[in-house]
């Protein structure tokens, strides 16, 4: 080979790195720190892994349409057919999440691509993300068979799909996580053990998720105004141990009640009551009050935006993290991804537009 050709090459061969160092910035800074889709096709096929899962089907034309089927996958036929044939009263949230969705993709146009194309209402929203967190988790470490459990029991629903929300959090920012030992009775144990990979240092986390009556397959309807937190901020702080600590409360509000701006006062007061009594003085480093589960205006309007959480800090935690400026903005960056979910398989855009096959 000619020097001129050896430099060409090795240019071509930098613009190339150049190129693809940009395009894995890019997918960190949307989508976190977690394996990108792993998918191919093959005759008729679209087959995608899954950890070392591996599935395809014929009618997997977008990332969507996989992640439709792949809800069903988890949960599994026996017990999707069970709850689809029931009275829409029982159904389980995620097959009332299906059925609005459905409803509404069916009011949508056809594009070019023979493919529906439409902003997400709230049903499509909830139901993608779940099954989102749940790709994430078993494609980046494994899914647990006792949160697959909780999330079918219409009743354990709520809490399971918060510590989804959450898992996935750390996930996408890079922590490693592995689920406590819950078979040892002798002691609380928290949701899961989060380790920095920078440091190397390991973190207790808990997440918490406040039951509303109407919301979220509870019975009954909602009329109380306050949040209702001091209790579950209680419950969560007897889960402390030995290492630096990170709570999750979810408020779980209904629609009339998402502007943070009306609950900033009454969370603040229920934070200090708690912490007047000494029930979670100086145990948690952080706590994260969230509002995560998505909700429209009605079943045919776009989903409602994400609310920043409100951040309790510590000043005087019983264990100190080592970085405690890179874990707060590493999380709270991993926060802000929730709801960025591929569209494409190659181009791994996805701007609040999705589109899905005609037949889900």
């Amino acid at each position: 080979m000619k020097n001129e050709e050896k430099l060409l090459l090795i240019n071509e061969i930098q613009k190339r790195m150049s190129q693809q160092k940009i395009k894995d910035s890019n997918f960190i800074e949307k989508y976190g720190h977690v394996r990108k889709i792993v998918h191919c096709n093959t005759e008729d096929y679209k087959c995608i892994a899954v950890g070392k899962t591996f599935l395809w089907d014929k009618q997997w034309k977008t990332f969507p349409d996989f992640l439709i089927d792949y809800l069903k996958i988890v949960l599994g036929k026996e017990w999707w057919e069970l709850n689809i044939s029931k009275n829409e009263t029982e159904q389980h949230p995620i097959i009332d999440w299906c059925r609005k969705m459905v409803k509404f993709q069916n009011m949508q146009k056809i594009n070019s691509n023979g493919l529906y194309e439409a902003e997400l209402n709230g049903a499509m929203k909830s139901y993608l993300l779940l099954t989102y967190d749940l790709y994430t988790i078993a494609h980046n470490f494994e899914l647990q068979n006792k949160v697959i459990n909780r999330l079918k029991d219409k009743k354990q629903f709520q809490g399971a799909l918060f510590e989804l929300f959450v898992a996935s959090i750390f996930i996408r920012a890079g922590f490693k996580i592995n689920y406590s030992d819950e078979s040892d009775r002798t002691t609380k144990h928290p949701e899961f053990i989060a380790e920095i990979s920078e440091t190397g240092q390991l973190l207790a986390i808990e997440a918490k998720s406040r039951h509303r009556k109407g919301l979220l397959g509870q019975q009954g309807v909602t009329k109380k105004n306050n949040l209702g937190i001091t209790q579950l901020i209680n419950r969560a702080s007897q889960k402390a141990s030995n290492l630096p600590f990170i709570i999750f409360i979810d408020l779980n509000l209904p629609k009339n009640r998402k502007h943070p701006h009306c609950n900033y006062k009454q969370l603040v007061s229920e934070y200090k009551k708690s912490y007047e009594n000494n029930s979670i003085k100086n145990k948690s480093n952080f706590i994260f009050f969230t509002d995560h589960h998505p909700c429209s205006k009605n079943d045919y309007s776009a989903a409602l935006n994400f609310n920043d959480p409100i951040i309790a800090v510590s000043t005087k935690p019983n264990f100190e993290i080592k970085e405690n400026d890179l874990v707060l903005s590493k999380i709270k960056k991993s926060i802000s991804q929730f709801g960025n979910i591929p569209n494409d398989f190659s181009e791994m855009d996805f701007d609040n537009i999705i589109n899905i096959r005609k037949d889900v």
